[in-house]
């Protein structure tokens, strides 16, 4: 970690909100938590650049034009545009001079923030535009309520809506379809049928031929919308599985792994300790272990 350095210009009105919060030693351990929260307006001439603050910034744009410079890429904000980006590393944003910038924002840390942010950060882009029923606004307002008037829960309901505010991040990084029902045509039949085939030996080439569409298209829209490849889709449902007979059978590792579609034992033990992080008779013991 480098030294923190920041330069700014305190250049807001009067109505302008700006909370700073200290974190008790419980939320530190266990919560999300907000360090600093605000509402700008700003004047001409505002400005922000810093580098190595250990907390993750989130900034929404309410109303006129902002820009942000953040690893080495500049961006302009207009209303309903967000960015989300690790204080740690360089970072400036300010407003334009003319028309000028509104932002609800929130500094952050604690819990799996980092989770978080690495998740967002998997796309080329730290600005996301947010469509006009995002909650969003609303969940950032709530929090700046909540950091205002504090009592016993604020840091328990501040988690809360943290968890809420980032979830919606993400989902406008993962979402590439409105809904399941406009993803393409050949998707819900494909996962039906994986569904029940799934200890069945399925290759691409073969689902490809099946559902009568281009296999390079295939991979990459079951991807965008699913979240796996096919491959890892169908492992993971063979996994699942697989721990259904473990909890509910005495069946042996190796007859499971036949049963959900794996003939080397082996490879069936290495995919179940990735994925669960226990070996299938170590996750076996623990399940009857719990049990009373």
């Amino acid at each position: 970690m480098g030294t923190f350095k920041e330069s700014f210009a305190c250049h807001w009105t009067d109505q302008s909100v700006r909370l700073i919060s200290t974190p008790s030693r419980t939320a530190r351990s266990t919560f999300f938590y907000v360090q600093e929260i605000g509402h700008f307006q700003t004047l001409p001439g505002y400005f922000t650049e810093r580098e190595h603050l250990n907390s993750y910034l989130i900034v929404y744009t309410v109303a006129g034009k902002g820009y942000l410079n953040y690893r080495n890429r500049s961006h302009t904000l207009g209303p309903g545009q967000l960015f989300f980006i690790d204080c740690e590393e360089r970072h400036h944003y300010a407003t334009d001079q003319h028309n000028l910038w509104e932002i609800y924002w929130v500094h952050i840390n604690g819990a799996t923030s980092r989770g978080y942010y690495e998740q967002f950060a998997k796309g080329s882009d730290h600005v996301r535009s947010m469509n006009v029923q995002s909650p969003i606004p609303d969940l950032l307002l709530q929090l700046i309520r909540l950091q205002s008037q504090k009592d016993y829960r604020t840091e328990a309901l501040s988690s809360k809506i943290l968890v809420d505010l980032l979830t919606e991040i993400l989902l406008t990084a993962y979402k590439p379809y409105p809904d399941f029902d406009v993803s393409p045509a050949f998707l819900p039949p494909m996962i039906d049928y994986l569904d029940k085939h799934y200890n069945e030996d399925i290759r691409l080439d073969r689902l490809a031929e099946l559902f009568a569409v281009n296999k390079y298209h295939l991979s990459k829209e079951f991807k965008k919308v699913i979240g796996y490849t096919p491959k890892e889709y169908i492992i993971n449902l063979r996994i699942n599985k697989a721990k259904e007979w473990l909890k509910h059978t005495n069946a042996s590792v190796e007859e499971i792994a036949g049963s959900v579609g794996i003939d080397n034992v082996s490879h069936f033990i290495n995919l179940f300790k990735t994925r669960v992080e226990l070996t299938p008779l170590a996750f076996r013991k623990k399940w009857h272990t719990a049990r009373p």
